[in-house]
């Protein structure tokens, strides 16, 4: 294809001059011009941001026609002698690919590149457009070879040549090239990606403060940044943009003099170079770039002097820390944007998303930066490469546990040209090794990652190293308790775990982001922290501080697990799931080693979060591994808590005949055992086994002995002998189901539940508070009290929704369909039957589906005998595709003010 871009001149200048309203009629009639000549040759439009175009052609030829006859409609219409609007015009042809729904490639970014370098009303044109439409050229238009420019992007030199008609003006002068100004901006053997939203942003900062430092940790791209940033801004300094590699510098009294050497000053006499760099600075406009400031970060009162002295001197410099010097402006460097990692997202997260990016393909990959870097890196030792549906999943999984670092996502690039991307992905569980061999042209440490991060490490105090080295232990972020309470006391690390962990930050080797709730959290890269537990291993203090971080973990799952039916369920949810990459990390240390002790109570405090936030397969695989270790037999008490974790999720995954022998071996051993309290829970549980029956296909009656009744009904008795007022409840609304399900006393099952909500409100039971809602509205739907039952229906939904639990949403949803079907509009029966489809399949929340598919199609509503099964799928397609949100705000449309009132606390 063959790319044109275009903007207007000094846009922002005519604005000022004009005012914004008068400048408006004047943009709209531009792109009026413009657009009749794009489209008369054939041209897409693909982006237009105020003044500028993006325009595609399907030949080199057509695009140089396009652009005359644009440049010939502007010079025709009669504009204000105030207010003239000249534009200028870049072309180049080359290779796109589309991603996210947009063309992206490295030649778009080429061609704008040309057209910031051309001059209003003139239009240039790379080598490549010139080669495709020599000796095609429509008449009265000619090319003329400008010779070879250094665009913006830092790259070789360019070749441009100008097109040029007979009535058209054809004097310009040099292109806007770096060539214009003095500078010694070393040219890049690779192009910049992904950095145009920071690029700007830094730019602005730039125009408000004198001194910009730009701070992050080895492999985050700070030089690249402020080399792309200088070559950007360079227009705006006269007498030059310089760059002052400081890497080899050790000695801070060495900084002045590596300066004036950069700028041709030869150190003599008896001036001191100070005075001599002060001296020539005088008024002169340039900017100076500093690029690896940390390790002379003494020398920033040099700096400060400089721009005290100098007023027209601005300056760039690169740091793991601030300079912290007056009139300092910091910007932080992040990594590039990342696409989720698949493997880290929870049922809930996807369910969060519009149903069209739950998947992650060729498409929306390509729309990250940090994949597009992979994609270039990877196609320069593999020219073969591309992203595929395929390999889609693990360049997203690369690209995320690298947390967007450029000299990350290269070095695991450079891989690819033996490895695949499943297999880069399988060894970065030791990343450090894996992440070596850069170009050895760079700086030996950019050509591992290990370099880059020992390099910071080396210059922090030995407390601060010993903190940092304790950090490690963390998988995920945390907070100031969990830090404090694993890595002090202060005598141990240097001073107070808060200042340390602030200078940590400031050193840019922890990172320090925000919870929902305000509270600062700090989080290590993972390459950091890869490094940091090498040298805890070295310290021998790995043991130590692994028994701290696991005691802490177990302490808050087993205290959360507390309030995961109260009326602060979200909050204590919402903390698990921010803490889970740790809680995983203590799972996966004590099965490693066999210690049940730590493992099960904690996979037992966590089955219920991994339930409600759609966890399950990952909950199935943790617990029968345990469950298969001979060491989980040691204790009686432990293995019962086991088999019901196991047994929970084996029902929610609508497993029957694992569920059955899981709760039954709980049952045995709690008889053995003889603790009432705990034999009434599990009698509750076991009679599950019979409350529904896994034959679908005879629709046979479950339980026709009524073990299952005899055993919900022990278990109120136990319950109510040991006085366990919320435990009888639970046994009520067990009965509630085994009436209800049973196919008789409908009635019957809807007073046990009524009874049953009562005693959950009074006990500030929420999820089953919501539990009994959902099973009351369905009952009375099946009794034919469709207004009473929709009350109750959305009040369960609001609770669900408001706690985060997906499982309680998905079939809350299907009563919803239910209940159109019943009102008659069942167009909305089947989007919402859609969307609680969708939600089954991320959550695997398979009890969902089994329900449907066994009891309530038959007995209740239900849509696929309303509509034909083409209409159900294509309905249900559009309710899967949207988001959670827009589900619950589609499922309460049309609740009355009664049934949206708040439950006590809802």
């Amino acid at each position: 294809m063959t790319f044109l871009f275009t903007d207007i001149e000094g846009s922002t200048r005519l604005e000022q001059e004009v005012g914004t309203e008068r400048y408006g009629g004047l943009r709209e009639r531009h792109r009026e011009l413009l657009r009749a000549a794009f489209g008369a040759h054939g041209g897409l439009e693909q982006g237009t941001e105020g003044d500028s175009f993006f325009v595609v052609f399907p030949s080199a030829r057509a695009a140089v026609a396009a652009a005359v006859d644009a440049q010939r409609g502007l010079a025709a219409e009669s504009w204000p002698s105030d207010a003239p609007v000249r534009v200028r015009m870049g072309l180049h042809s080359g290779e796109a690919s589309l991603a996210g729904g947009s063309l992206v490639g490295l030649d778009i970014n080429r061609t704008n590149r040309i057209s910031a370098a051309a001059h209003g009303g003139q239009i240039l044109a790379s080598d490549a457009t010139r080669a495709l439409v020599t000796g095609s050229l429509p008449p009265g238009i000619e090319l003329r070879d400008l010779g070879e420019f250094r665009l913006r992007d830092l790259l070789a030199p360019e070749r441009l040549v100008q097109v040029s008609a007979d009535d058209l003006p054809s004097a310009f002068p040099p292109p806007r090239t770096l060539d214009v100004r003095p500078n010694n901006l070393p040219t890049q053997l690779t192009t910049f990606v992904g950095r145009q939203e920071e690029l700007e942003s830094a730019a602005g900062l730039l125009e408000r403060a004198r001194l910009l430092t730009l701070t992050g940790p080895g492999g985050t791209g700070k030089t690249r940044l402020s080399l792309q940033l200088a070559a950007q801004v360079a227009d705006g300094f006269p007498d030059g943009a310089f760059f002052v590699p400081l890497e080899p510098v050790r000695d801070p009294m060495l900084v002045a003099p590596r300066i004036a050497a950069t700028l041709g000053l030869i150190e003599g006499g008896t001036k001191p170079i100070l005075e001599m760099l002060v001296e020539w600075l005088g008024e002169r406009r340039l900017l100076l770039v500093l690029d690896n400031f940390e390790q002379v970060i003494e020398a920033a009162p040099v700096v400060a002097d400089l721009l005290r002295a100098a007023p027209n001197l601005k300056v760039i410099t690169t740091s793991r820390a601030p300079l912290h010097v007056s009139g300092e402006q910091e910007y932080p460097v992040p990594g590039l944007p990342t696409p989720p990692d698949p493997g880290l997202q929870s049922g809930l997260d996807r369910l969060r998303l519009p149903g069209g990016a739950r998947g992650l393909d060729a498409n929306s990959v390509g729309q990250y930066a940090a994949v597009r870097l992979f994609i270039e890196r990877a196609v320069g030792v593999r020219p073969g490469f591309a992203v595929t549906n395929e390999n889609a999943p693990a360049v997203a999984a690369i690209s995320a546990r690298l947390d967007g670092m450029p000299l990350a996502i290269e070095l695991a690039a450079a891989r690819v040209k033996l490895l695949s991307p499943e297999a880069i992905l399988s060894r970065l569980e030791h990343q450090l090794d894996v992440l070596a061999g850069g170009g050895r042209d760079l700086p030996a440490r950019q050509q591992t990652l290990r370099g880059a991060i020992a390099w910071s490490y080396d210059l922090l105090e030995p407390g601060a190293q010993r903190l940092l080295d304790r950090m490690s232990v963390f998988a995920g972020g945390t907070d100031l308790a969990a830090a404090e309470a694993v890595c002090g006391p202060a005598t141990e690390v240097g001073g107070e775990v808060l200042d340390g962990l602030l200078a940590l930050a400031d050193q840019s080797l922890a990172r320090v982001d925000e919870t929902v709730d305000g509270e600062p959290r700090f989080r290590l890269l993972v390459t950091i922290r890869e490094f940091a537990a090498e040298h805890l291993q070295e310290r021998g203090e790995t043991d130590a501080i692994r028994e701290r971080h696991a005691t802490w973990f177990r302490n808050l799952a087993e205290e959360a697990a507390e309030h995961l039916a109260g009326v602060d369920q979200r909050r204590w949810l919402d903390r698990l799931e921010v803490d889970h990459d740790d809680i995983r990390a203590v799972l996966d240390h004590s099965v490693a080693r066999g210690d049940g002790a730590t493992a099960i109570p904690l996979a037992f405090a966590m089955w219920r979060f991994w339930q409600k936030h759609g966890h399950l397969a990952e909950a199935r695989r943790r617990l029968e591994a345990m469950a298969a270790a001979p060491w989980s037999h040691d204790d009686p008490r432990r293995r019962a808590k086991l088999m019901e974790a196991l047994g929970g999720v084996c029902w929610w995954q609508a497993d029957m005949a694992e569920m059955s022998q899981r709760y039954q071996e709980a049952l045995d051993l709690w008889t053995t055992i003889g603790d009432e309290r705990e034999l009434a829970n599990a009698y509750y549980n076991a009679s599950f086994t019979y409350a529904m029956s896994p034959d679908t296909v005879t629709g046979a009656a479950p339980d026709p002995d009524g073990i299952g009744l005899s055993y919900i009904e022990r278990a109120r008795d136990l319950y109510r002998k040991v006085g366990d007022e919320r435990g009888e409840a639970t046994a009520l609304w067990g009965l509630g189901n085994s009436l209800y399900f049973r196919n008789e006393g409908d009635r019957l099952a809807v007073a046990e539940f009524r009874k049953a909500l009562e005693i959950f409100r009074r006990t500030g039971d929420r999820t089953m508070e919501a539990w009994s809602l959902h099973m009351l509205g369905t009952g009375l739907i099946r009794v034919g009290e469709v207004a009473e039952a929709r009350q109750h229906i959305v009040h369960a939904v609001r609770h669900f929704y408001a706690a985060g639990d997906a499982a309680g949403i998905t079939l809350t949803l299907d009563d919803l369909s239910a209940l159109a079907v019943a009102e008659g509009d069942l167009v909305r029966a089947a989007r919402l039957r859609g969307a609680a489809r969708s939600l089954t399949a991320e959550t695997g929340t398979g009890l969902a589906s089994f329900v449907e598919d066994s009891y309530e199609a038959k007995v209740r509503p239900s849509i696929r005998r309303e509509m034909s099964e083409d209409d159900v799928a294509r309905y249900g397609a559009e309710g899967a595709a949207m988001s959670l949100d827009e589900v619950i705000a589609y499922a309460l449309e049309g609740s009355s003010a009664e049934d949206l009132d708040a439950l006590d606390g809802g």
